[in-house]
C-alpha cells in the first residue's frame, strides 16, 4: 500500500493556499494541512508531523522564520522539508533561512511548474512512515560486494556506482532519480570543466518542466544526499564537481 504523504501550507492569505493546493492535487497519496500563522504550524506539525511544508515568511504573530526554527529543532520534525516562500529574494533572506535550517526557497507569486516540481522531488526524498527504519529511503548493501562496476569517488566516503544507478556511503546505498542520475553523471564527464545551465538543462531534457529553477533544486537534492561543497556553484554561469579522486573500478 503506497504511503500517504501529507503537506502542510503555511500562509495568511487563504487564497495562496488554495491555489498551492490547486497546483499540487495531481501529486499521488497525498493530503494537504493547513495553517494562517507560525503558532498554527508549529501545533498542526507536531500534532500530524508532514512530510513536507510551504512556508510563508512574513505573517502575523511568530513568523515563519522561528516557525521554522522550532519545527527544525523538535527531534520529531527535524527531518521535514521547509520550502520558503516570499516577494523578496536577498541575501539577508538567504542567511536567515540557512540558520533557521530551511531547505529551499521559492519567489511569489509562486511559478504553478516551478512549485509542482520542487515539491514532487523533494517528497521523493522524503522517509517513510516514522519509526519503520526497514523502510528508510537509504538501504544496506547486501550481497553486492563482489559485483563489478565502474565507480567514481566523491570524496568524504560518498562513491558514485553508474551500474547501480546510485551512491554508497559506507553501508549504504543511495537512491537517486532520474534526473538526478542525468544531472551528476554530466558533472562527472566534465568535472574538470564548468559546465553551464544550457548543457545541464540538455542532459536532463528527457524529463517535462525543464527550467534553470528545476537545475537549481536537482543540485540541493544532489548536495542533501552526499554533502554541501561537492557541486560548487559558479556565479551565474553553472556549476564544476568537486572531485579530487580519480574514476576507478570497483
Amino acid at each position: 500500500m503506497e504511503c500517504i504523504k501529507k503537506i502542510l501550507i503555511v500562509d495568511d492569505d487563504i487564497h495562496a493556499r488554495q491555489l498551492i493546493q490547486k497546483v499540487l492535487k495531481k501529486l499521488d497519496s497525498v493530503i494537504f494541512l493547513e495553517a494562517e500563522n507560525g503558532k498554527e504550524a508549529i501545533e498542526i506539525a507536531r500534532a500530524s508531523q508532514p512530510e513536507l511544508i510551504l512556508m510563508d515568511v512574513v505573517m502575523p504573530g511568530i513568523d515563519g522564520y522561528e516557525a521554522c526554527r522550532q519545527i527544525k529543532n523538535d527531534p520529531q520534525l527535524k527531518s521535514t522539508t521547509v520550502i520558503f516562500m516570499t516577494y523578496l529574494f536577498t541575501d539577508e533572506i538567504d542567511d536567515k533561512i540557512a540558520q533557521v535550517q530551511g531547505d529551499d526557497l521559492l519567489r511569489k507569486p509562486v511559478d504553478a511548474s516551478e512549485l509542482y516540481f520542487r515539491v514532487k522531488n523533494y517528497l521523493s526524498l522524503s522517509m517513510p512512515p516514522r519509526g519503520d527504519p526497514a523502510k528508510a529511503a537509504t538501504h544496506p548493501i547486501k550481497a553486492i560486494a563482489s559485483v563489478e562496476e565502474t565507480t567514481v569517488d566523491l570524496g568524504k566516503g560518498f562513491l558514485y556506482h553508474y551500474d547501480l544507478k546510485c551512491i554508497r556511503q559506507d553501508q549504504r546505498l543511495i537512491p537517486l532519480m532520474k534526473q538526478e542520475v542525468l544531472l551528476l553523471e554530466i558533472l562527472i564527464d566534465y568535472k574538470d570543466r564548468i559546465v553551464s545551465y544550457d548543457q545541464l538543462l540538455i542532459a536532463i531534457s528527457e524529463e517535462s518542466m525543464s527550467s534553470v529553477a528545476n537545475v537549481r533544486t536537482l543540485v540541493k537534492l544532489l548536495r542533501s544526499k552526499t554533502y554541501s561543497e561537492l557541486i560548487k556553484n559558479l556565479n551565474s554561469y553553472g556549476y564544476q564537481l568537486a572531485i579530487h579522486k580519480s574514476i576507478k573500478d570497483a
